[in-house]
């Protein structure tokens, strides 16, 4: 016999009995309470170290055992054997190769799988989302990082001026500029998903240079910026970094809860949000294809990228650790590498305008 704790399935009471193994039958004995049941009405749960062994009954009850001795007195009693997977994990070579596939399973997922879904689910969402998104994401900017640009009335009318003519004839989205101080982004540009484009006076600034000229050069190197940016906007860069990033939260919030985190991230995702490689230079080749079709050089452009770069290089930042850094970190989501410049370079020996 084996001393056993029995539940009725209809209440918490806990009532000691005792189990008794007959042919073919399981009978369940204590006080006033006395059940039989046959082997096929009974289910052994897969046994943990240290933890009681536990009998579910195809009527509701169920019944726990304590006790290694008598658990495994009671699995020889039912047949009980373990399962596949109980015996892999036994064997610590059966356990690191299910580590493995568990790893690269996971890999795959990440590097492949999601990226695919999410480019599915970003070229299925309507424009009107962009709009949305845009609007959001330019609030938080505003509240949080931008302030009115302190640049002369006539300054941003000629910033205005050099877009008005190079935005393409139909674009994706109505392209709208936003001249904004911004210290803590430094030198830049940021598309928007609704077709905004926010440049920071020290980029203008950069552009312009000492001796504050706006000459053929400064424009030539604001129009790539703008150029740049707008092929973001064509491409939907930033629905797709969006798609992409929600999407691997709700995989994250399915595994460990908390689904309330994804909505409620999606604004600083937009806000803080970086091009993938692929993405940078499918962006550079819409600037370059541009400035040609209006008879610019990409040749200004680079320099001004390794401007930047010199700029990015010489930014203490660099040196602190990533939470001192994050905000002045910003600039780098357009980082201009040499790669990049010697790119425009090339694009522009292979036929000067």
């Amino acid at each position: 016999m084996i001393n056993a704790h029995y539940f009725d399935g209809h209440s918490a009471r806990l009532h000691p009995v005792e189990l008794t193994a007959g042919h073919g039958a399981l009978l369940v004995m204590g006080g006033a309470l006395a059940r039989e049941y046959s082997y096929a009405q009974v289910t052994l749960a897969e046994p943990f170290a240290q933890a009681p062994a536990v009998l579910y009954f195809d009527d509701g009850a169920r019944c726990e055992v304590t006790g290694a001795d008598a658990a495994r007195a009671l699995a020889q009693a039912l047949g009980y054997r373990k399962s596949a997977v109980m015996r892999w994990q036994q064997h610590w070579y059966a356990a690191l190769a299910a580590l493995a596939l568990l790893i690269g399973v996971g890999f795959a997922i990440v590097t492949w799988g999601l990226p695919a879904a999410a480019e599915q689910i970003a070229a299925a969402l309507p424009p009107s989302l962009d709009q949305q998104l845009g609007r959001t994401a330019r609030r938080a900017l505003e509240a949080q990082l931008m302030a009115p640009s302190r640049l002369s009335e006539q300054r941003v009318a000629q910033v205005e001026q050099v877009l008005r003519a190079i935005v393409p004839a139909a674009p994706r989205q109505p392209i709208r500029l936003l001249v904004r101080s911004a210290p803590r982004l430094g030198a830049n540009a940021l598309a928007l998903p609704d077709g905004t484009i926010m440049v920071t006076d020290a980029m203008i600034l950069q552009i312009l240079g000492k001796d504050d000229s706006f000459d053929e050069r400064q424009q030539a190197q604001l129009a790539g910026v703008l150029a740049h940016e707008l092929g973001h906007i064509a491409y939907r860069h930033s629905v797709r970094v969006m798609a992409r990033s929600s999407l691997t939260a709700a995989a994250s919030a399915a595994l460990f809860g908390d689904f309330s985190a994804v909505a409620a991230g999606l604004p600083a995702v937009v806000m803080n949000m970086h091009y993938s490689r692929a993405m940078e230079t499918e962006a550079d080749g819409y600037a370059i294809a541009l400035l040609k079709q209006h008879g610019m050089s990409p040749a200004p452009l680079a320099d001004l990228f390794d401007a930047l770069e010199k700029i990015h290089e010489a930014d203490p930042s660099r040196h602190l650790p990533r939470w001192m850094a994050v905000t002045i970190a910003y600039a780098s989501s357009h980082p201009a590498s040499g790669e990049r410049s010697e790119r425009l370079r090339r694009a522009a020996q292979a036929a000067p305008p």
